[in-house]
C-alpha cells in the first residue's frame, strides 16, 4: 500500500472529528468508533512498514480493548507470526476465526500455521471444512489434496483430486497427481489408467500415449507398450521415440538391438535425445567381460552420433563416455576436448578430461584445463584440487598453495575431497620446504579423519624424515601401508628413509 494513503487513511478519522456526511445528510460518528478505527490502522501501518514489535504491542493492546473484533485478532496473528512465534500466531487466528467463522481468508491462514508446525491433519480438517462451504474453488481441492498427501491419507487425497476433476476438468496435472498416489500405492494398473485417460482425452498429444507406454514397458507389460508405441506411429509415422522404442523392444540380444539401432542412429531426422536414451543401458556392460564383444557396435553408433550431430555437445560427451567405458582413454579424451569446445558448461565433462589427463600424465595439459575450469567454476572446489595436484608436480608450490586454501573453504560438506586437498596443501608446504608446516597442518588433519586417508599419513611421514624424524616417520608410513599397500611405502619402512 502506498504510505502517503496509509498516513492519510490513519489521520482520517482523527480529522472526522466525530461527524461524517453521506448523501448530504449528516451522521454522526461515535467517538469511541473513532478511536477504534485510528488504534486498529495505526497497528496495520506499523505492521506494514515491517515494524513488528510496535505493530505486536498495538495489536495487543487493540484486541483487549476490543476483543470481539476478528480483524484485530487476525492482525496480531499475522504480527506473531513475523515475530516467529508460530504458537502464539495460532492461538490469534483460532479466535478470529470463532469470531469470523464464514470468513475463508482467516481458514486459510490458520491451515498455513498449521502446516507449519506440523499439524498437518488440523490443517487437513480446516480445509475440508472450506471445501464444503465453498465448493467451487479449485484452489481449496488442490491444497487438500496436497495436505492430504502429506499426512500420508492417499486415499483422501484421491477424493480431493476426483472433485478437482469433476469442477474443472481433467488436466495434465491432475492426472500426473493420481498417476504418482497409485504407485506409491502399488496399484499400477490405476497408474497406467490415468496416462491413458489423458492420451485418450487429448488424442493429438502424442506425449501422453509416449508416457503410457514408457510406463507399460518400466512395469514389464511389454505387450502394452508395443501396443502403444505402435499406435502412435498410426498417428504419426515418423515419431522417433517410438521407432526407437518398437526398435529395441523386438530384438533379443544385446547384439542384435546394436545392429537394429543402426538405421536409425544413422537417421539425422532421429533427435540425440532418443539416441543418448536408446544407448544408456549398455554402459554398464562395457566393462563386463560379454560387452567385450558389444563394444565395436557400440562405438560405431557412437561414431554415427559425431557425423549426424557434430555440433551438439551431447554427441560428443556421450562418445568420450562411450570409449572411456571401452578403456581407450586417449579417444575418450580428444572428445571431452570437443565437448567443452561445444559448451564448457558442465562440470562433470571437466572433471572426466581433468581426471583423464592426470591418469595420463598430462601435467602441462591438466594445469591450464583445471585454471580454465576455476574459471568457468569458481565455485567447484574439485577444479581447484586439480590445480593444485598439476602446480605440485610442476613444482609452483605458492600457485598450488593459493589455489588449495580458497579451495579448502568450500570442502565442509565433502570430507573425502577435503582431506585430498589437506593432503595436496601438505605437498606444497614441502615444496617450499617448510616441513614443519607440512606436519602441523597434517597432524591437525588426524582427529578429522585424516588417520584413514593413506596419502596424508605417507606424506606426514615424508615431512617427518626431512625433518630428521625418522622413527616416527616408520611409523606413519607403515599405517599407510596398512591402508594401501605399496612397494614404495615398503621401500621407505624398510630403508627408514625416503
Amino acid at each position: 500500500m502506498n504510505l502517503r494513503f496509509l498516513l492519510f487513511l490513519v489521520a482520517l478519522p482523527m480529522s472526522l472529528s466525530a461527524q461524517n456526511t453521506i448523501g448530504g445528510v449528516k451522521i454522526s460518528v461515535p467517538e469511541e468508533e473513532v478511536k477504534r478505527q485510528s488504534q486498529f490502522l495505526m497497528a496495520e501501518r506499523e505492521r506494514l512498514l515491517n515494524h513488528h514489535d510496535k505493530a505486536l504491542e498495538l495489536y495487543k493492546k487493540f484486541t483487549y480493548d476490543h476483543p470481539t473484533v476478528d480483524a484485530g485478532w487476525y492482525g496480531l496473528a499475522r504480527s506473531y507470526t513475523a515475530s516467529r512465534d508460530l504458537p502464539a500466531a495460532i492461538e490469534a487466528i483460532g479466535k478470529a476465526v470463532t469470531l469470523a467463522p464464514g470468513n475463508e481468508w482467516y481458514a486459510v491462514y490458520q491451515a498455513d500455521l498449521f502446516e507449519k508446525v506440523g499439524r498437518i491433519g488440523d490443517a487437513v480438517s480446516v480445509y475440508e471444512g472450506l471445501v464444503k462451504r465453498f465448493s467451487e474453488t479449485p484452489e481449496f481441492y488442490e491444497q487438500l489434496a496436497y495436505l492430504s498427501l502429506k499426512n500420508e491419507e492417499p486415499k483422501r487425497a484421491l477424493k480431493a483430486l476426483d472433485k478437482l476433476e469433476d469442477l474443472i476438468g481433467l488436466t495434465e496435472e491432475i492426472a500426473f497427481k493420481r498417476h504418482v498416489i497409485f504407485v506409491g500405492l502399488g496399484d499400477m494398473k490405476k497408474a497406467a489408467a490415468e496416462y491413458k485417460k489423458l492420451a485418450d482425452a487429448f488424442p493429438y498429444e502424442l506425449k501422453y500415449r509416449l508416457e503410457l507406454a514408457a510406463f507399460y514397458d518400466k512395469i514389464g507389460d511389454k505387450a502394452g507398450a508395443r501396443a502403444t508405441y505402435e499406435e502412435v506411429l498410426r498417428r504419426e509415422p515418423n515419431n522417433t521415440a517410438a521407432r526407437m522404442a518398437l526398435t529395441s523392444g523386438k530384438e533379443e540380444t544385446d547384439a542384435t538391438k546394436l545392429a537394429a539401432f543402426k538405421p536409425l542412429f544413422d537417421d539425422p531426422a532421429v533427435s540425440i535425445d532418443e539416441k543418448v536414451k536408446a544407448l544408456m543401458p549398455f554402459f554398464t556392460k562395457l566393462n563386463t567381460p560379454e560387452g567385450a564383444a558389444l563394444r565395436q557396435p557400440i562405438l560405431e553408433l557412437g561414431a554415427l552420433l559425431e557425423k549426424h550431430h557434430a555440433d551438439d555437445a551431447k554427441a560428443w560427451s556421450l562418445s568420450g563416455d562411450l570409449f572411456y567405458h571401452s578403456d581407450m582413454p586417449g579417444e575418450a579424451l580428444i572428445r571431452y576436448q570437443r565437448c567443452i569446445q561445444l559448451n564448457p558448461t558442465v562440470f562433470a565433462v571437466w572433471d572426466n578430461l581433468l581426471g583423464l589427463q592426470l591418469a595420463q600424465g598430462r601435467f602441462d595439459e591438466m594445469f591450464t584445463s583445471a585454471e580454465k575450469a576455476i574459471d568457468a567454476f569458481p565455485n567447484q572446489p574439485k577444479a581447484y584440487w586439480y590445480y593444485g595436484v598439476a602446480a605440485n608436480i610442476k613444482g609452483r608450490s605458492d600457485d598450488a598453495l593459493n589455489q588449495l586454501e580458497q579451495g579448502l573453504l568450500m570442502t565442509a560438506n565433502n570430507t573425502t575431497l577435503r582431506l585430498d586437498m589437506v593432503d595436496q596443501v601438505g605437498l606444497a608446504l614441502m615444496g617450499k620446504k617448510d616441513y614443519s608446516g607440512a606436519i602441523s597442518r597434517y597432524e591437525k588433519s588426524l582427529t578429522k579423519g585424516g588417520d584413514q586417508h593413506p596419502g596424508i599419513l605417507e606424506h606426514l611421514g615424508d615431512a617427518l624424515s626431512l625433518s630428521g624424524q625418522a622413527a616416527q616417520a616408520i611409523e606413519y608410513w607403515k599405517k599407510a601401508n596398512t591402508i594401501r599397500r605399496s612397494k614404495i611405502l615398503e621401500e621407505k619402512i624398510s630403508s627408514g628413509k625416503l
